[in-house]
């Protein structure tokens, strides 16, 4: 029996709807692989392009490394691992570079946070979530709650080593007990600097009172003044360290050519007449010629070492000398209860201040 025309019709069109519709699924699917395709050649194309356009991939990885050093600041990484993300062809051999920089900005970071603690130096970051890059800036560090480890020194001379702190003028650590392996540490990372980068410390105060300090410290301090780390330093405070007169004696001959000393700390180190005469006896024209001040109160100086440094007061040395302390070492007393070792030192000094 013959189907209705209109059936007839009816099926044809449904037959070239589901043709119309197998074909565009095809064309659709072959359109999605033929850009997928043109895609990854474009990707391809400029990943080349990149990479013949970036010169640096063409320098030796020793010449790299030195061009990453110099940019690698733990304190503000994001120049070193741009240049890293330069082309593809940089990340290979800067990954390790890159690993170093990430552990050393980890360590910069920790040390941030730790001196966030202290009440004072609170008050020197405006910032607490940018508290490294606000350490690369800082013009004064300062910590007095027995918080400072040989690790934090070490972190501290490593900043000293790779950034400068270049706006630091005075550091101040008191108490801390970090002993002579956290200023060997220190003063490693200030000669490193110096060596890498050609630039001196800006600090003016170095104030490290009751860290237990001994001769090895003072060894390193001296090493650090020779090399020409500290050629701005005018306070030099040293407190209350057990530095003898073995650690004078290392210190004395750095320490007396420093052009800008102004005021010299050292109260109660265990200094007796043989390390005050290695700081003091025979000074020539250009040493201590800076100096205003001196404390070397509570050590172990008698008459002697008094004597002494009022020989050198009138040979001409320390010619800007205006105050000495020396009470609480053990002079002999006169009948009075004054002390006429010291009191000879006071008054000349008063009767040259009256002169000049």
């Amino acid at each position: 029996m013959a189907l209705p025309l209109a059936a007839c019709t009816a099926g044809r069109e449904a037959a070239r709807d589901g043709r119309r519709l197998t074909d565009g699924r095809h064309r659709s699917a072959k359109h999605a692989a033929i850009v997928h395709a043109m895609s990854a050649r474009v990707t391809r194309s400029r990943t080349r392009a990149a990479a013949s356009r970036c010169h640096l991939i063409e320098v030796s990885h020793d010449e790299l490394g030195v061009i990453f050093d110099g940019l690698a600041d733990p304190l503000q990484p994001v120049v070193a691992v741009a240049l890293s993300s330069t082309c593809e062809g940089l990340r290979t051999p800067l990954g390790p570079a890159l690993q170093v920089l990430q552990q050393r900005h980890a360590r910069a970071r920790a040390l941030a946070c730790k001196l966030q603690m202290d009440p004072y130096a609170r008050s020197k970051f405006r910032n607490p979530s940018v508290a490294t890059a606000e350490l690369h800036d800082m013009d004064e560090l300062a910590c007095d709650r027995e918080c400072m480890t040989e690790d934090d020194m070490a972190t501290l001379g490593m900043l000293f080593h790779t950034n400068g702190l270049p706006k630091l003028s005075a550091i101040w650590l008191g108490h801390s007990k970090f002993g002579d392996a956290g200023l060997i540490a220190l003063c490693a990372g200030m000669i490193r600097g110096i060596s890498a980068r050609g630039v001196a410390s800006s600090l003016c105060t170095l104030a490290l009172s009751d860290n237990q300090l001994g001769p090895a410290g003072a060894e390193a301090l001296a090493a650090a003044l020779g090399r020409g780390a500290l050629p701005k330093l005018v306070d030099l405070i040293l407190p209350r360290n057990p530095l003898g007169d073995q650690g004078i004696a290392a210190l004395a001959s750095a320490v007396r050519k420093l052009p800008v000393l102004d005021y010299l700390d050292l109260e109660a180190c265990n200094i007796g007449n043989k390390g005050a005469a290695s700081l003091l006896a025979g000074l020539t024209k250009g040493e201590f010629k800076e100096l205003t001040y001196i404390d070397l109160d509570s050590n172990r100086l008698t008459d002697e070492g008094c004597a002494m440094i009022l020989s050198s007061l009138k040979q001409g040395g320390l010619p800007k000398l205006g105050e000495v302390g020396l009470e609480g070492n053990p002079v002999t007393p006169a009948p009075d209860g004054q002390e006429p070792a010291i009191v000879e030192v006071v008054d000349f000094l008063l009767a040259r201040q009256s002169a000049d």
